[in-house]
């Protein structure tokens, strides 16, 4: 991660042995202690943190404090020579952000422990960054959505939004109440949201059949509603994307959640409620827009993709456009690296938060969230990257920084074989399937600049195969098999079997899964002259 601010004399504290002893002094909260606040004792087992009158010998202090003015949940960490720890916020996600970074900053080698006396101010460039479970097609399990929320907070992100297209309860059959064992794993899930100081909405999304003039169905809703309240859901949204348009709908789709609002305003004494309007993928404005934005309460918050479904790319202008519209604060639903559109299922998009402006967190911006693939753990690529942006979108470099994002994920041993195996399955929704070297060779017919590339994919793929990075290996297997297929196919061209080759491109073509580079299919049909049919 950047920081905006690092101030250090290049010295440390040396202690000559495994394990660190530290003294809690708190300025934050009265008669606290480090349990007081979730996820401190957690992030590094050779760290032991003792009450203020411990008669214990101790290497440091550690103090947190409180300062009202620093935003989204940053932070200010002093390590002094005076061995103390200080760590200043304005929240306890802001200390917790403050703790991991001290632990960063620890060298541990074999004769000991090194402490650098180091200065970091740092405020995160958005207030509100995260997933949102929002895909259609088979929803990610309970052990997925735990992982993710540890993954979230992990990385400096804070928000989980649950919202996926198939679960019958959340879309289809919104009005029936959650059953028990669906309830048992939203209340795991909020534990897991509370250890790791993320915050869990609720979606729910009654628009395609949602009848405006009965009263039963707002009834219905609020049921609904109330069964996430009373097993502690704080934060909502109501999404009312794809579905069908009719006379009026800005007006009573604003009606409708503001109804929401007041109910949520009667229940709870703190609340946040979010909502996804049908016209949420433009950025000129509408007489729908306008009746939503004139009507709904200024509290709420509006739920934006950009001016695309999947957006190409996200700018200030586009940005700076929908705000003035709709006058309210925007959350950009951002549909990256998500891969349920039509034609991408069969594609996996490993590749880099880009094409998104740095300049969207300077006005009235809330907050991004992701919506990934239903194959978790390939999406943890592009959220490690996104998660960079989110912390200091000023420093971020996209392309530049993703082998730093794959480091993050994978051992240090196949972090060169997983950058290296990226580039063949970008983002095409983002940006050109190929990356340049191999667009100027497959236009030249540079056939053995095209050979020395692909014995590298081949080669990074056989390592990740033997690697032991076992979920990540099993959610993209069927894409390394694809793999290996084409490096037969391509040994068959270079053996001169092209009879043989014409019948294989032609299968290889009706795969169900493939590389969005799709590289061999390409060159062999242009150099065999294989017409589409």
């Amino acid at each position: 991660m950047y920081y905006k601010e690092i101030y250090t004399e290049g010295e440390y504290y040396y202690f000559d042995k495994n394990k660190l002893t530290l003294k809690f002094i708190s300025k934050y909260y009265r008669f606290s202690k480090p349990s007081d606040i979730n996820g401190i004792v957690s992030y590094d087992k050779d760290i032991n943190i003792l009450l203020s009158d411990t008669k214990e010998q101790t290497d440091f202090n550690i103090g947190f404090s409180y300062k009202r003015d620093i935003k989204n949940s940053g932070f200010n960490l002093k390590i002094n020579p005076e061995k103390e720890v200080i760590i200043v916020s304005s929240d306890e996600r802001g200390i917790v952000n403050g703790y991991k970074t001290f632990i960063k900053q620890i060298k541990k080698t074999e004769d000991g422990i090194y402490i650098p006396y180091i200065e970091i101010n740092h405020e995160p460039s958005l207030k509100l960054s995260g997933v949102i479970e929002g895909f259609y097609g088979k929803p990610w399990t309970l052990e997925n959505r735990l992982d993710c929320i540890k993954f979230i907070g992990e990385n400096y992100m804070n928000t989980y939004m649950y919202a996926p297209k198939n679960d019958i309860y959340h879309r289809d059959k919104w009005r029936d109440l959650y059953p028990e064992n669906k309830i048992l794993e939203f209340k795991e899930i909020l534990k897991e949201c509370g250890k790791y100081h993320v915050d869990f909405y609720y979606m729910i999304s009654p628009g395609k059949d949602f009848k405006f003039n009965m009263k039963d169905d707002y009834i219905n809703l609020k049921s609904k509603l109330k069964q996430l309240i009373d097993i502690g859901v704080s934060k909502f949204g109501v999404l009312l994307d794809d579905i069908d348009y009719f006379k009026g709908s800005g007006y009573k789709h604003a009606e409708l959640v503001n109804d929401v609002y007041y109910f949520l305003k009667y229940n709870l004494e703190q609340f946040n409620l979010v909502m996804c309007p049908t016209e949420y993928d433009i950025d000129y404005d509408t007489p729908y827009l306008k009746s939503l934005g004139e009507n709904l309460l200024p509290d709420i918050k509006i739920l934006w993709t950009g001016n695309e479904t999947l957006s190409h790319r996200i700018t200030k202008d586009s940005f700076n456009r929908i705000s003035s519209i709709l006058n309210h604060e925007i959350i950009i639903w951002d549909n990256v690296p998500v891969n349920d559109f039509k034609g991408d299922k069969e594609l996996l998009f490993i590749a880099p938060y880009e094409n998104r402006s740095p300049h969207l967190c300077e006005n009235n911006l809330e907050g991004i969230v992701l919506n990934p693939m239903d194959i978790w753990e390939a999406s943890k690529f592009t959220l490690a990257s996104f998660s960079q942006y989110a912390f200091n979108a000023d420093s971020f470099r996209g392309k530049d920084d993703f082998k730093k994002a794959i480091s993050s994920i994978v051992s240090k041993h196949y972090v060169d074989d997983f950058y290296v195996f990226s580039q063949y399955f970008r983002n095409s929704r983002v940006s050109n399937s190929l990356p340049f070297n191999l667009i100027h060779m497959l236009n030249k017919n540079d056939i053995d600049g095209i050979d020395n590339e692909l014995n590298k994919l081949f080669n990074a793929t056989k390592n990740i195969k033997n690697s032991k990075e076992r979920k990540l290996l099993k959610s993209i297997m069927p894409w390394i098999v694809q793999i290996e297929k084409e490096k037969i196919l391509w040994e068959s061209f270079k053996e001169g079997n092209l009879d043989i080759v014409k019948e294989e491109v032609k299968l290889l073509e009706k795969s169900k899964y493939k590389t969005s580079a799709n590289i061999v299919v390409k060159i062999l049909k242009k150099i065999l002259n294989i017409k589409e049919k």
